[in-house]
């Protein structure tokens, strides 16, 4: 457990008495944040500093909106860094262009917008948890785990037993009878609680054996489209200087169109995936030479290609909207088309690879299923990695011509299967977008979401070093799940309560999949006052120290069953500029970017750049405020566009004329959203849902690099 603070903030004045309040005096919901300036609607517009470009009317604002429906390239890195690579030559520089790139809207000033001021309480009261602690030596338990009786916080370092063997839990104040041997006494404030080694022969699966990694590969038409890039390039995959050596002159010269330059060049986004996965198979078969890589390619039907030893195996027709069957067929083809590792198949891969051809539809939701089912087969840790460029509209999980909300559940409960699967069985899921394209993002987000994989959007010639990124960040620990205990004083902040229990004192939450570099945060705070009158065995202004306990249960990828139990004695203070003066502003920062990204998950966008703010505000002369601002801005711009499409999407008030619908801007889904295009919820543009996915998954490494 990391603090953000040595010293826990206990406000003042919630542990005075409450009193009745007179006729007029602020509820306790309006004084919570009595130390907090409440932000408004306006300086929401300018998280940067730089107020938003006013819009003069909506009709202006339509055309804006149109404009950043159309499709623009994204800057000089894309093929300007090809040349670079290939040619060696360093490619022009120029600015990247932004997301979404529209003028950002000042919400405030919109016809017909609901002024609101926004509270939010900021202060040091976080704990941060990084899950890499998951694979550090500790003590190792000797006998069964104690547990209190009442509010089953674990007996650790600090517990005091009496000499008639009585523990007093030191968290609720519980009396309880324990047998407890000298030796078993916790000598350590982490230690270990081996459940169930018994399932390590059940569920390693074979000596020597290493993960599953799946190539999950879009080859439908979109693929083949192609950029002109300046000078001479030597690609492996390169299609097209095939078919302009068939087009020479008799001399043996080129054709070239009237104003073509001749050292013009053609690149699609198939040839960087070629050559983005051959560069990954090379490097697996020497850095991870057992682990077992396999391809599954989707355009109008799905090909099984496996490990590239056999021929090809086809799905089409009826079978791609069969969920059983081809999760059943997959996890049996396995067993044929999956049997040896990288380093005997690498070369069988790659001629696989070149003979790839573009064509087709998007049979998205079938060829994750088939190579999920594949994945499902492997050691705990295996990785499933998606890569399109388009909508899924072929089969299972298709997006196309959905009409109404209930078509719309449909699908994301397809996806949310998928990735419970996948959760369940210790498999993560990426996905890679590429840019200037449109993936619906927001329907496959479960997939990332809930197996610890990552969202990115990258232009594709990044693609090798993306794949590399995602490969690098191994699973540790599968079916995770956070217990967090408070002191029965103390309740968690800005959590779901459906995971909150024992009065507000204990969190559980499930996470599934842990990374190396994943890291959680959690808010916490003191109860109201009413809540601690009626607490007559606790009196904070006679403590010094509160407990805070974290139990983590998980399975190891050895397939040991293990408890990890953390437990700090935290200090307290009850000034809050004395906790500030001890803040560890990377613990700070992460959470705030997370519970940004939290709050925008559930569609309260406003809410989620009203607590941006806030933060920002806080950490206004740290350290780390530079790192902060330049994390959360692309996120918090993002959701200013989200709002404007919500907006168009609302019938516009009387007295402004009509709007028209948003087109093709996103088309299904909405997490959260409130806008409606004929009876389909406004999707989150792939933009938001990536800027979630990255401040969701933020730690502090990221936060450092940016």
């Amino acid at each position: 457990m990391d603090f953000a603070s040595s010293k826990a903030y206990i406000s003042k004045r919630k542990i005075q008495k409450a009193a009745p309040k007179a006729e007029g005096e602020l509820s306790e919901i309006q004084e919570k944040c009595d130390s907090d300036n409440s932000l408004s609607d306006a300086e929401l517009d300018q998280f940067d500093g730089k107020e938003s470009k006013p819009m003069e009317d909506v009709e202006e604002m339509k055309h804006d909106k149109k404009a950043s429906c159309e499709e623009k390239p994204r800057g000089g890195g894309l093929f300007g860094a090809i040349k670079s690579v290939f040619s060696g030559s360093k490619p022009e520089a120029k600015p990247e262009a932004k997301p979404n790139a529209i003028p950002l809207v000042p919400l405030a000033k919109l016809p017909g917008h609901q002024a609101k001021r926004h509270r939010q309480e900021v202060d040091t009261n976080i704990i941060g948890f990084k899950l890499s602690v998951l694979k550090d030596k500790t003590e190792i338990a000797t006998g069964d785990a104690i547990v209190c009786d009442k509010c089953k916080a674990m007996f650790n370092i600090y517990s005091i037993l009496t000499k008639e063997q009585v523990w007093v839990c030191e968290f609720c104040n519980h009396p309880n009878k324990v047998v407890i041997e000298e030796e078993e006494m916790p000598k350590s404030d982490s230690l270990t609680y081996v459940l169930e080694s018994a399932q390590q022969s059940m569920m390693k699966k074979g000596g020597g054996e290493d993960i599953t990694v799946m190539f999950c590969i879009d080859v439908s038409g979109s693929m083949c489209v192609t950029q002109p890039v300046q000078g001479a390039m030597n690609l492996k995959y390169n299609k097209v200087k095939k078919m302009q050596d068939l087009m020479k002159f008799s001399d043996g010269s080129y054709q070239y169109m009237s104003g073509e330059s001749a050292s013009l060049a053609y690149i699609s986004r198939m040839q960087c995936v070629q050559t983005a996965i051959e560069s990954q198979l090379k490097e697996l078969a020497f850095g991870a030479p057992k682990r077992k890589v396999g391809i599954v390619t989707f355009s109008n039907e799905v090909t099984l290609l496996g490990d590239g030893r056999l021929p090809p195996k086809t799905f089409a027709g009826d079978k791609l909207n069969d969920y059983e069957g081809l999760i059943e067929t997959a996890q049996k083809d396995a067993e044929i088309y999956m049997t040896k590792s990288i380093e005997e198949t690498k070369d069988d891969l790659i001629k696989r690879l070149e003979q790839i051809e573009e064509s087709g539809q998007t049979a998205l939701g079938p060829g994750l299923t088939v190579a999920l089912g594949i994945a499902l087969k492997g050691n705990p840790g295996s990785r499933v990695i998606l890569c399109t460029d388009g909508l899924a509209n072929v089969g299972l999980g298709s997006v196309e011509n959905l009409k109404n909300a209930k078509e719309v559940e449909t699908i994301k409960s397809f996806y949310t299967k998928l990735g419970e699967l996948a959760k369940e069985r210790g498999v993560s899921v990426s996905i890679i977008s590429i840019v200037s394209s449109d993936c619906n993002l927001e329907m496959l987000s479960p997939l990332a979401d809930l197996t610890e994989g990552d969202i990115i959007k990258v232009n594709p010639i990044n693609l090798s070093n993306d794949f590399a990124t995602i490969l690098s960040e191994n699973i540790i620990a599968t079916n995770v799940e956070l217990r967090v205990k408070l002191h029965k004083g103390l309740t968690f902040r800005n959590e779901d309560q459906a995971h909150v229990s024992q009065d507000g004192s204990l969190l559980i939450r499930p996470i599934g999949n842990a990374t190396d570099e994943q890291e959680l945060t959690i808010e916490y705070k003191i109860k109201d006052s009413k809540e601690l009158d009626k607490m007559t065995d606790v009196d904070f202004t006679k403590l010094d120290r509160i407990p805070f306990q974290t139990q983590i249960s998980y399975i190891n990828l050895e397939g040991m069953k293990c408890v990890r139990l953390v437990t700090k004695n935290q200090s307290i203070t009850f000034e809050k500029e004395e906790a500030k003066k001890e803040a560890d502003y990377k613990v700070i920062s992460v959470n705030a970017v997370q519970q940004t990204a939290k709050l925008a998950r559930k569609g309260k966008l406003r809410d989620a750049q009203a607590n941006a703010m806030h933060w920002k505000n806080m950490m206004k002369g740290s350290e780390e405020y530079a790192n902060y601002v330049g994390n959360s801005e692309p996120l918090y711009n993002a959701m200013q566009h989200q709002q404007q499409v919500m907006y168009m999407a609302q019938p516009v008030p009387s007295g402004f004329g009509g709007v028209g619908g948003v087109g093709g801007v996103g088309g299904v889904g909405g997490v959260g959203g409130v806008g409606r295009v004929g009876g389909v919820p406004v999707q989150y543009h792939d933009d938001v849902v990536y800027n979630m996915n990255q401040a969701t998954r933020m730690n502090q490494r990221k936060m450092a690099k940016k």
